[in-house]
């Protein structure tokens, strides 16, 4: 038995999909020998913890005859947002008496498979983040400022240094003195989004954790951003091990970067947030709007020094806090003593977040302690209400 002229791979119709779609896989045997195997065992290994089988079986007992070719499948569907490896493939060769076996891992044979938040999610987000949507639930007002844009601000009187092109020559005829036409532009800002990946953020249903919602709140912020023409740009932190970047960028590719981005990142380690905010502005300084999502369960004085590091750049900072208990205990039918624990730990904790909301308010920074009904709205809120106040330039 000559393990080695069996060739076995894996082949995959995609490797992204959404967490709502399926991923279908086909695994092919090869027999190179002139000989036929009489019995062997093909599996494909996947995490049942990040997948459900819902079609076929993931692997396969048969004969294969020489140089001939077999090949069976199954479909998967992803429970998680997230990168998660399919494989390895085995083989186990066995003589026809059934007494001795080979096994064999087929080398290279994982495959990550990249799994968005689910498409009704990410259709939910472009909906709500589109101009339409803003103007009717939100009655937002444009930042402006005078130039040369597109929209119609005024007249007023001439001053050397004018652009003949802006003179209304009516206006000037019937006042008899120059006048001038002035237009008005949005201001287009930088937002950067940093959202807390550190291991404490997976509290909460698998599916609906603190890190899930701080993904969605990051896809709506990018989304709205974008719509008003703003640059956005994403940084994931919790320590050494665990920090990334994407740069700023504009434009409807954005958001799919963005989207790639973010699909990648899992909840692990330590949540050192001064550290971290160290590398932040070694790789980014220009003042910004600057969103921070985070639990913020770590050292108040960690947190207060890593937000001082970012004060001498002048940004606009806005502090979205998903409030621990909130989450952990959301939709969860508790028993009386579990209830009382709860409450218990709920006070301790919303203690130990005013004392770091103090410290930051002194610093010019707004926090708002939010539940998974209303974070959402909350950053909405405050990116609008900051555009609206021009804070951010």
């Amino acid at each position: 038995m000559n393990v080695e002229e069996l060739r076995v791979h894996r082949e995959l119709e995609k490797e992204k999909v959404f967490k709502d779609d399926f991923v279908h896989i086909k695994v092919v045997i090869e027999n190179l020998s002139k000989s036929s195997f009489d019995f062997i065992e093909i599996r494909d290994y996947f995490n049942p913890q990040l997948f459900r089988l819902v079609l076929g079986e993931n692997f396969i007992s048969t004969r294969i005859a020489p140089k001939s070719v077999i090949k069976f499948s199954y479909v998967l569907e992803p429970k998680v947002r997230g990168e998660y490896p399919l494989g390895p493939l085995s083989v186990i060769v066995k003589d026809r008496l059934r007494f001795n076996s080979l096994e064999r891992i087929v080398p290279d044979s994982v495959t990550d498979i990249l799994v968005y938040p689910p498409y009704e999610d990410i259709k939910r987000i472009e909906i709500l983040g589109s101009k339409r949507s803003l103007l009717l639930n939100y009655g937002i007002q444009r930042s402006k400022q005078k130039g040369l844009g597109s929209e119609f601000y005024g007249m007023r009187k001439y001053v050397f240094g004018d652009q003949y092109r802006l003179i209304d020559w009516k206006a000037s005829a019937r006042t008899q003195k120059l006048i001038v036409k002035e237009f008005e532009s949005e201001r287009d800002i930088t937002v950067m989004i940093l959202v807390d990946s550190s291991e404490t953020m997976a509290g909460g249903a698998i599916e609906n954790t603190k890190f899930e919602y701080a993904i969605r709140a990051c896809m709506l912020l990018t989304r709205v951003a974008l719509t008003r023409r703003d640059r956005v740009g994403v940084f994931t932190f919790s320590n050494k091990k665990n920090l990334t970047f994407l740069k700023p960028g504009g434009g409807e590719d954005q958001f799919y970067r963005v989207l790639d981005f973010v699909a990648k990142v899992k909840p692990q380690g330590k949540c050192k947030m001064l550290e971290a905010f160290d590398y932040f502005i070694k790789r980014f300084q220009k003042r910004s709007l600057v969103f921070i999502i985070s639990d913020l369960e770590a050292d108040v004085k960690d947190i207060n020094a890593a937000i001082r590091k970012l004060i001498p750049y002048k940004h606009s900072i806005m502090m979205i806090n998903p409030f621990s208990p909130w989450f952990e205990i959301h939709e969860t039918d508790l028993s009386t003593t579990d209830k009382a624990l709860a409450e218990a730990i709920s006070e301790e904790m919303m203690e130990h977040i005013l004392t770091i909301k103090q410290e930051v308010r002194n610093l010019g920074v707004n926090l708002s302690s939010v539940g998974p009904d209303d974070m959402m709205h909350m950053v909405l809120k405050n990116y609008l209400d900051a555009k609206k106040k021009g804070s951010a330039y």
